[in-house]
């Protein structure tokens, strides 16, 4: 015990220490360097920690944290380095007190004119390897350069190891997960334009689990318009996955052809066709997908493309045939409504062979959508809500399982002086699936901190990206 408060003493000290000594920033022309230390102390508290359908355990949990923000911002060079000490302690399972470390770096490089390099690079010392408990370690490096006038090249590199909640069971598992890409396209027209792409990943659990592949995939696409309002898109896609723990191992072809139609320099119709066999030893499997759509890019990174169509699957084994409405979506974009309010809206929809987060489940339908409203009460006063929905449709016969899952949330961040900061943050899940393997639950949990910032720390971007909400509001 004496030893607990020790800690938490020297914690708070040696905070309040760099506060007050070490608040630097300087400019030399073009370059900021900056270096900002920041104390943050959390009260958190679930209802279900563990996230059980029976037997919900409370828990309260008090972190003291120090952080340190550093930033260096060129011409060329960007570079932003955190790190953030922190000790947590545990009203119930005073076990897993103690102090854990994070740190992170992020860095975006102009190599040329023609040549940018982004990593990221995020580290925890945190091992624990008990339920309730998730962790994430991740790099990765991005890179794009224009070789010709009209050839683009780019290549990502993904690493992570991680423990958390495995989709299929519900139990808490380490295990890493790799993906490899790269990329040509080249730029034949004004909105012309054909590619070649490559990927290779693998997930790979510390314990032999079902879920374990490793899987490549080589594909291509084209766009052309053959005249100023109607054009074509079309893509093929080979897919090799080899489950590393069973001999149902599988080959997916896929391809797809559009018509499409321009109705303004930022809306076009479309009429599609799409095709996927796969090939495995339980039996082979035709996926024929008719549909009817539009695409709204009001800018690069913010389309509504919205699609509907029925999906015709024909299968060689046990599986029942069957014929499924569908909406195809995928849509990210902010509409501001006001110089004080946004609602950004997230949407996906999809279906695969094998999906990523449980392979050994088989083919997948899935939805997803979300929204997130952001409104500045005060000048230092600003909130937000956000809601998502989740569904997963496993459909062969010998899983028949569908997961759903819905989160709610919100807060509100005062800035009661320009150094002092308080959030109070709500959320709630709702999670229920008819699968024997795992249990449905809700959780209601709430977080208040207060953090002394002593002044804006310099960021690589000053706007969420597309990424980062959905990680926020799908796995709060």
């Amino acid at each position: 015990m004496i030893k607990k408060y020790g800690q938490k003493i020297i914690t708070i000290s040696i905070s309040a220490l760099f506060i007050l000594f070490f608040s630097y920033s300087a400019s030399f022309s073009r370059t900021v360097i900056q270096l900002i230390p920041t104390l943050t102390i959390t009260e958190e508290y679930s209802d279900n920690y563990f996230q059980t359908e029976d037997n919900k355990q409370e828990e309260y949990i008090t972190s003291y944290g120090l952080g340190f923000s550093a930033g260096f911002l060129h011409e060329n060079t960007k570079l932003y380095f955190g790190y953030n000490p922190e000790y947590r302690d545990y009203k119930n399972l005073d076990d897993r007190d103690g102090v854990e470390h994070y740190l992170s770096l992020d860095g975006d490089f102009n190599l040329s004119k023609y040549t940018n390099i982004i990593t990221r690079l995020a580290y925890t010392t945190k091992d624990d390897r008990e339920s309730g408990e998730t962790w994430e370690n991740t790099a990765s490096i991005y890179g794009d350069s224009q070789i010709t006038k009209n050839v683009n090249v780019n290549f990502l590199q993904f690493y992570s190891k991680s423990f958390d909640q495995q989709l299929r069971t519900g139990t808490y598992n380490e295990h890493k997960v790799n993906r490899t890409t790269a990329g040509i396209i080249n730029q034949f027209g004004k909105k012309d334009r054909m590619g070649l792409d490559f990927s290779y990943d693998f997930d790979d659990y510390k314990n032999s689990d079902a879920d374990e592949y490793t899987r490549y995939s080589p594909s291509g696409f084209i766009t052309y318009w053959f005249a100023p309002l109607n054009g074509f898109d079309s893509n093929f896609a080979y897919e090799n996955t080899d489950f590393d723990n069973s001999s149902n191992d599988l080959e997916t072809y896929t391809g797809h052809i559009r018509y499409l139609r321009k109705f303004s320099k930022q809306f076009d119709g479309y009429l599609k066709y799409r095709h996927s066999y796969s090939q495995r030893e339980s039996g082979d499997h035709h996926i024929y997908h008719p549909s009817v759509g539009f695409d709204w890019e009001t800018s690069k990174n913010s389309r509504i493309s919205l699609g509907i169509g029925v999906l015709f699957s024909q299968w060689d084994n046990e599986n029942d045939d069957s014929t499924d409405p569908f909406l195809d979506m995928d849509a990210y974009k902010t509409f501001n409504f006001s110089r004080k309010g946004s609602l950004t809206i997230t949407g996906s929809s999809g279906y695969s062979e094998a999906g990523d987060e449980a392979a050994s489940l088989g083919y997948t339908i899935y939805y997803k959508a979300g929204c997130r409203l952001n409104y500045q009460l005060q000048k230092r006063l600003s909130s937000n809500l956000f809601a998502s929905y989740q569904r997963d449709e496993f459909t062969e016969a010998d899983v028949d399982r569908t997961d759903n899952r819905i989160n709610l949330g919100g807060g509100l961040s005062w800035f009661f002086l320009k150094w002092l900061r308080f959030n109070l943050s709500y959320y709630y899940t709702d999670f229920d699936t008819d699968a024997d393997q795992r249990g449905d639950y809700t959780e209601n949990k709430a977080i208040f901190s207060v953090s002394f910032i002593p002044s804006q720390p310099v960021r690589l971007k000053s706007t969420p990206s597309r990424e980062s909400l959905e990680y926020e509001i799908y796995h709060n």
